[in-house]
């Protein structure tokens, strides 16, 4: 017996017989068997990744499988397709860093997506060494230390004895530097400046002496003005009486100091006469 369209799946039904006399037996409940369940595409688990050749590359190749299974364990055949956040294609190989999403598609099922994930390698080379160009202020006021360095990398200044820091700031598009010391540096304090990048690698420290004399003066970072000013990169004045650089350090402040008093007594000497 065929039943109407109209009697669905998993349907109540009672089933009786008559006969020729017109005596009906008692009723047999039945009820319709279900539709068939069509195995489905089953989504991969966890992300695809790929990486980039260098930061700000777009040559990254991601593998993406070619079958998956179904619901019911079978492996099928998948075609796919690689979109961005915006929902357009793009090409497998041409890949910068980002999210995408990659569509499967199998004829007579319907579509299944995966997250592929695209980075750039690590960044593990450390900037240059800052430079420290200019050294103004005094004690009392504070020094103010400035620079060239990576351009948005940051700058520290610490006190390598005792490992205090002492100022810190980002380098400007331009890839200059200027950093307000604490009050209380004295003149002859040995500090090191650093830059580290947004990858934390950190550069060779830049070391320097606060000067015995500012007064606004620019100084070189070339590690070899001696005069008593100024030392970097590591070119320290010696004290083993080899090196008199910072002997002439003193000797040029107590030169000034007589300087500017005879030149007082002599101003007061011509005023009183």
């Amino acid at each position: 017996m065929t039943l109407p369209g109209s009697v669905g799946p998993n349907a109540p039904l009672t089933v009786t017989a008559t006969d020729e006399a017109g005596n009906e037996s008692d009723p047999t409940s039945a009820t319709t068997p279900a539709d068939p369940v069509s195995p489905v595409l089953v989504s991969p688990t966890g992300n695809l990744t790929a990486t980039t050749s260098a930061v700000g590359s777009s040559d990254a190749t991601a593998t993406i499988p070619t079958t998956l299974k179904n619901s019911a364990g079978a492996d099928i055949s998948v075609t796919s397709k690689i979109t961005n956040n915006s929902g357009i294609a793009v090409t497998n190989g041409q890949l910068s860093k980002g999210t995408y999403k990659v569509i499967y598609s199998a004829s007579g099922y319907d579509d299944v997506t995966q997250n592929l994930v695209v980075s750039d390698p690590a960044d593990t080379t450390a900037p240059e060494a800052p430079s420290v160009d200019t050294i103004t202020g005094n004690t009392d006021a504070g020094y103010t230390v400035g620079g060239k360095g990576e351009p948005g990398s940051t700058i520290t200044i610490k006190n390598p004895a005792t490992g205090e820091v002492l100022g810190t700031t980002i380098v400007d598009k331009d890839g200059n530097y200027s950093i307000k010391l604490p009050m209380g540096v004295k003149p002859g304090t040995q500090l090191s400046a650093t830059a580290t990048d947004a990858a934390g690698n950190v550069s060779d420290p830049t070391d320097f002496i606060i000067p015995a004399l500012t007064s606004g003066m620019a100084i070189g970072n070339s590690g070899d003005n001696m005069g008593g000013k100024y030392f970097s990169s590591g070119k320290l004045p010696a004290t083993n009486g080899a090196d008199t650089g910072w002997l002439g350090v003193i000797g040029t402040v107590i030169l000034s100091l007589l300087g500017s008093l005879l030149f007082w007594r002599k101003n007061k000497k011509e005023d009183e006469s």
